[in-house]
């Protein structure tokens, strides 16, 4: 069994979680019950571009720090429902929210904590850059100091289990 699991999971560009990202919270909560140490959930954002040249100087920082404190609390609040259904299922979480490029943050993550397993949802969007770099998943997997489980979910009405 692992002790040190991590769930990285994309939260901010979904008004409702995917289900790519509730795929791999159902195999982390799996695989997390009963561990002796809590499941770490790590969320990377980034801040969403601001135009404040039209505004005075003053009027422009204090817009700016308005959005940046939004965006934070709008990640804690969506990190904080992510992880609630884990908790009704009696497993202990670590919320880890980080900002900057998740495909070096969830490796750096996964350096700090020690992770004996990483578990990533994993979907193909498949634009030109991702198929000329590969994916975050496919990244993160290739950087990963530990094992990574992708999940994928099923398809709706097919009644299996997300696919790893």
């Amino acid at each position: 069994m692992y002790t040190t699991i991590l769930l990285a999971a994309a939260l901010q560009d979904w008004e409702r979680y995917s289900t790519h990202a509730l795929a791999a919270r159902d195999v982390a909560a799996t695989l997390a019950k009963g561990a002796a140490q809590p499941l770490h959930v790590l969320s990377v954002y980034d801040y969403p571009p601001v135009d404040t040249t039209a505004l005075p100087p003053e009027l422009a920082v204090r817009h700016r720090e308005d959005l940046l404190r939004r965006t934070d609390k709008l990640m804690v609040d969506k990190l904080e429902a992510y992880m609630a259904p884990l908790r009704t299922e009696g497993v202990a979480v670590s919320p880890i929210l980080r900002v900057g490029n998740p495909r070096e943050v969830i490796v750096e993550v996964a350096i700090s904590l020690k992770a004996e397993l990483l578990i990533l949802g994993s979907h193909s969007k498949r634009g030109l850059l991702d198929i000329m770099l590969g994916g975050t998943a496919q990244q993160v997997s290739k950087a990963a100091p530990c094992l990574v489980v992708l999940v994928s979910p099923q398809p709706e009405g097919s009644g299996r289990e997300p696919s790893l």
